[in-house]
């Protein structure tokens, strides 16, 4: 599968110059929530890196804070049809996870996009509604 992807990206995407895009996310609602206002005492967050080998497809590096954790987060991002884009990231910290995830990034300014995320975690069999803010560097 990984094969595959370098593959894919290193022959059948078109060149472009390199980006980096930096992310806040929070997560807005989570399905293994009980209470509305639960999201209080389970706060996730994150800070991401992205590096933008060609223009569908990035590179990324993060850190997620959870109430009871601080996990790294490499993975990428795949844009299909941009500003749809799919991603997945491996969580790695105390307790492992994989995130598989779908999202749109709606450009404000040239630099600043707005996005939404569904992220869903295969060990907790969870989804989260994430929103965040990006700034695109050239």
């Amino acid at each position: 599968m990984i094969l595959f992807c370098f593959f894919f990206v290193g022959f059948y995407l078109p060149d472009t110059q390199a980006q980096y895009l930096f992310n806040f996310h929070v997560d807005a609602y989570k399905t293994d929530n009980r209470d509305p206002f639960e999201f209080a005492d389970k706060a996730q967050m994150g800070l991401e890196f992205n590096y933008f080998l060609y223009e569908s497809f990035a590179f990324t590096t993060g850190i997620e804070f959870w109430s009871n954790s601080t996990r790294f987060v490499p993975g990428f991002r795949y844009y299909p049809i941009n500003p749809l884009f799919l991603r997945f990231r491996p969580l790695l910290g105390r307790e492992v996870d994989y995130a598989f995830g779908a999202g749109y990034s709606r450009k404000i300014t040239d630099q600043l996009r707005l996005e939404g995320i569904a992220d869903y975690y295969f060990e907790r069999n969870n989804l989260a509604i994430r929103f965040g803010i990006g700034y695109t560097l050239y």
